[in-house]
């Protein structure tokens, strides 16, 4: 998960014209077909990918979006996450790696190195330490085993000026960034349907570049009458400097497997004042019985034995010691479960957003639970499909 007050979120891009919407449906969404090798990575793509690091099997998911990668991938345990570091040619990637935890403590440390070439249908290369000493080999092949599902990406993106003759007018920007599944049958149709709803297209519209165009233009309309509403106010006492407004999205997948996919969907804007605001929001969908998926689905545990377990590892993860108060991080001294639930095949996370429990520049405080420890609570079809034993 990006911590977007110390990092550009990696997949937004620079825009250059007003009132000139660009959607990349049909040259933007990309292919993943398991079976033909690709020479050269595509402009845009999402591939989820497996294999080893060190020896150890992981699932990767990465995304590429005009020419920006964004990903995660995890082994035994939480997400790792993926940022660009230096891309050389066209299928040459190195990036760098940071835990969901490491821009908490240390916000100058150095990270582990992923070096990778593309090899047609996956990825070999190395992984380094932070302290350049240690390398191990990293294998990843591009794979979709029963029950995960193939996705394009696509971005759709337009801005307009506070005034058209103005050339130093400010400027209201948008995007969103998108997935598509590739699949045209009924669970095809069923994840874009839960894909458009959550980009906050309306039920019914069929054509994403409609259903953005038409929240585009109630967008720019606020924006307009927001510039409006100031002037009437009486002359300009400075308020154009920070009418340059941003309001972009995007989706991203954390998990693809056993008829479950998680979209993280992250909300990125700026309404003028001292800096931005940022959420995650976390859907998780189970495909194969066609519902978003609610805390009861994955375990039946009361509010009390998980909130106990939220402290015990929030203590652990933020290393707050025992006779100190979890408020030493948090504004309170407990950290009750929210509704922004998200899982991989070793445990159970929450995600809290800005000013939710911590402050903004504490960033978004992810809390993981390892399966081992909500074994006795865990539904037992959520069990078997995630293939815990």
């Amino acid at each position: 998960m990006k911590n977007l007050p110390f990092l550009p979120l990696l997949a937004l891009v620079v825009f250059i014209a007003c009132n000139n919407p660009k959607s990349q449906n049909s040259a933007n969404e990309t292919t993943n077909n398991t079976k033909t090798a690709e020479a050269e990575l595509p402009e845009n793509f999402y591939k989820r990918l497996e294999g080893t690091i060190a020896g150890k099997p992981v699932v990767m998911h990465l995304q590429k979006v005009n020419g920006e990668y964004d990903g995660t991938y995890y082994y035994d345990g939480s997400w790792l996450n993926l940022i660009t570091d230096t891309l050389i040619g066209k299928d040459s990637l190195v990036f760098l790696e940071n835990s969901l935890h490491d821009y908490y403590f240390d916000r100058e440390a150095k990270q582990p190195h992923l070096n990778l070439k593309w090899t047609g249908n996956g990825f070999r290369g190395n992984w380094l330490s932070s302290d350049r000493v240690k390398t191990y080999p990293i294998i990843l092949e591009e794979k979709y085993p029963q029950g995960s599902y193939e996705f394009g990406t696509g971005i759709y993106q337009d801005s307009v000026k506070a005034f058209a003759k103005d050339a130093k007018s400010p400027v209201a920007e948008i995007s969103f960034e998108y997935l598509k599944a590739k699949a045209t049958d009924d669970t095809g149709n069923w994840l874009n349907n839960q894909l458009k709803r959550i980009s906050g297209i309306k039920t019914g519209e069929t054509d994403r570049e409609i259903g953005f165009k038409k929240i585009a233009d109630a967008y720019f309309s606020d924006y307009k009458k927001g510039i409006a509403d100031q002037q009437k106010s009486g002359p300009d006492r400075g308020f154009l400097a920070w009418m340059n407004y941003t309001n972009n999205t995007q989706q991203s997948i954390v998990y693809n497997d056993n008829g479950f996919v998680i979209i993280d969907f992250l909300a990125d804007a700026y309404t003028g004042g001292a800096h931005g605001n940022y959420s995650s929001s976390m859907y998780c969908l189970d495909v194969q019985n066609k519902k978003q998926m609610i805390l009861s689905d994955v375990a039946k545990i009361d509010s009390n034995t998980i909130q106990s377990l939220l402290e015990k590892n929030l203590r652990k993860q933020y290393n707050i010691k025992p006779q100190d108060k979890i408020s030493s991080v948090l504004f309170d001294d407990f950290l009750k479960p929210n509704k922004n639930f998200y899982f991989n095949k070793n445990g159970l996370a929450f995600m809290y957003n800005p000013y939710e429990v911590a402050s903004y520049a504490q960033g978004q405080i992810v809390v993981f639970i390892p399966f081992t420890e909500l074994k006795p609570y865990l539904t037992p079809d959520f069990a078997k499909r995630i293939g815990l034993k």
